[in-house]
């Protein structure tokens, strides 16, 4: 049996520009968090995902992209544990799909290269290729085309809020209209922040293009967001709806915990 963790992700930077070829461009800076799902693999007769909710699942495409591309003569049986909540701005989807294309390889004796790992995520997902890896990666195009930062810097601590209700990815960028703003400084800065272990100047910069569509579409995501700005930086990842805050305090925790006990609140840290 083979065991992978996909991990979720966070956007410290996510600059969505004009559309191309139906998609939005975007320059995207995400960074993996210690919160994963597990999935494991074994080989079967059928190919078959336990504990599925979804009936077009990811993860099913993903090992019949892999079996039918590399003509195995071969089923699996999976099991998915799932910890990233769905719809959340947190691509638990995208890492799924990606773990699954790096277990079947291991299952089946590492028979693809990265190259091809990452052709096939794009395919399933312009998340999916930044998984393959888990690195601190600026994804640029329409978020297929991974380009990885080869720094060192300190782990910081998050805390995670996201609320009962949901997002459509697909209203929230259909909703959004590019200014024009160029926001390559503020990418660069975030970089120097975390190479020189910079909080506060992370702070400052950190930026997601989505936020402000993404409130007008979320009544109880404005509210929340609203009324923790009053009390912290807190900063909205992917199209949301789940919110972050930087290294929060004991008493920010509590708070959260006690004012939004519907809510899913977690600590995490990034990788």
């Amino acid at each position: 049996m083979i065991i992978e963790k996909a991990y979720a992700k966070i956007n410290l930077a996510l600059e969505v520009m004009d559309i191309k070829d139906g998609y939005h461009l975007v320059n995207n800076l995400m960074i993996p968090i210690d919160l994963y799902d597990e999935i494991s693999f074994e080989k079967s007769n059928n190919i078959e995902l336990v504990n599925n909710e979804f009936l077009d699942n990811i993860i099913l495409k993903a090992a019949n992209m892999f079996i039918d591309k590399y003509k195995i003569n071969s089923g699996v049986k999976m099991v998915l544990k799932k910890n990233i909540p769905s719809a959340a701005g947190l691509a638990g989807g995208s890492s799924d799909a990606a773990a699954t294309l790096r277990g079947l390889n291991r299952l089946f004796g590492n028979i693809a290269t990265k190259e091809e790992l990452l052709e096939m995520g794009a395919m399933l997902g312009s998340d999916v290729p930044f998984f393959i890896d888990m690195k601190l990666a600026l994804c640029v195009g329409r978020g297929e085309i991974v380009l990885p930062y080869d720094i060192s810097y300190e782990p910081f601590n998050i805390l995670l809020i996201k609320p009962e209700t949901g997002l459509s990815t697909k209203e929230v960028y259909k909703a959004y209209k590019y200014n024009g703003d160029d926001k390559k400084e503020k990418i660069d800065n975030i970089i120097n922040a975390l190479k020189y272990c910079d909080i506060f100047s992370l702070k400052q910069n950190i930026f997601n293009d989505l936020t402000r569509v993404a409130l007008s579409l979320n009544n109880q995501l404005e509210n929340i967001y609203n009324d923790l700005k009053t009390k912290t930086d807190i900063y909205l990842s992917g199209s949301g709806p789940t919110m972050f805050i930087i290294n929060p305090t004991d008493t920010i925790k509590n708070y959260c915990k006690k004012a939004y006990p519907t809510c899913f609140v977690k600590e995490c840290k990034v990788l």
